[in-house]
């Protein structure tokens, strides 16, 4: 799994923030499942109630993935806050997925 980080660097999450993710997915391949799955899970454990999900398959939304410069999935996309953060890979690292996501140290 790959994390890659745009924008400035922020030390601290916005507490009580929506976290807003499109997760990018090629149909119903066993990555792809085991990512939404992570995703799904990972949010109701860490994220309860403050989070959004767009799944995005890229057999049908070729230009979305395109126009987000996906070329591998799944790929997850931290949309807000703020920076953008991409996330490759079946999210199934629940300790690399809160570090990338700069959620390691927050309180639940």
């Amino acid at each position: 799994m790959k994390a890659r980080r745009r924008g400035r660097e922020r030390t601290a999450t916005a507490k009580g923030a929506t976290y807003v993710f499109r997760l990018f997915v090629a149909g119903k391949e066993s990555n792809s499942a085991l990512a939404r799955g992570n995703l799904a899970r990972f949010c109701e454990e860490h994220l309860k109630g403050r989070y959004k999900i767009e799944i995005v398959d890229v057999l049908e939304g070729a230009l979305t993935a395109h126009k987000n410069s996906v070329l591998v999935t799944p790929t997850l996309i931290l949309l807000k806050p703020r920076p953008k953060v991409t996330v490759l890979g079946n999210l199934s690292d629940t300790r690399q997925v809160l570090a990338a996501l700069r959620l390691a140290g927050d309180e639940r």
